[in-house]
């Protein structure tokens, strides 16, 4: 890569993936009652944990997808956003679909693959106001 902005793209990724790995392991198995914290402590900690756990995901889905769009300028920059796409309509029709205690778990996995689209739909119109900027075509 010659590109400085594709390094720091590809480390931002990279650097990412372990991060939210790590929120989202501490959120799950965080025991909140282990010391004396205030109430406000434990409701701030559990509300960000939660949020930073349900969100966060879409950085490093933002960094590979912008990442392909400057690298790649065919079709292969569309296949995560396309599978992505392709999950949250699965998991979708699957909420629809189901009966019963089914709809929760459809449902969670439907929540979970919205931040990734969010971050490569993102990263689409990022890429496609840079094209405009460097055609001359919104300079102001």
């Amino acid at each position: 890569m010659e590109n400085r902005t594709d390094k720091i793209l590809l480390a931002v990724f990279l650097l990412s993936l372990p991060v939210h790995a790590a929120i989202a392991y501490t959120y799950i198995t965080y025991d909140f009652g282990q010391s004396t914290p205030s109430y406000f402590e434990i409701w701030f900690a559990r509300r960000f944990l939660f949020w930073m756990s349900l969100g966060f995901h879409a950085v490093p889905a933002f960094c590979f997808q912008l990442l392909l769009c400057r690298r790649k300028r065919r079709w292969v920059a569309a296949i995560p956003a396309l599978v992505i796409v392709g999950a949250v309509l699965l998991f979708a029709y699957g909420f629809f679909t189901a009966i019963g205690y089914d709809t929760l778990g459809w449902a969670l996995l439907m929540i979970l693959s919205i931040a990734p689209a969010a971050g490569c739909a993102l990263a689409w119109a990022v890429y496609g106001f840079h094209q405009l900027y460097k055609r001359g075509d919104i300079r102001g």
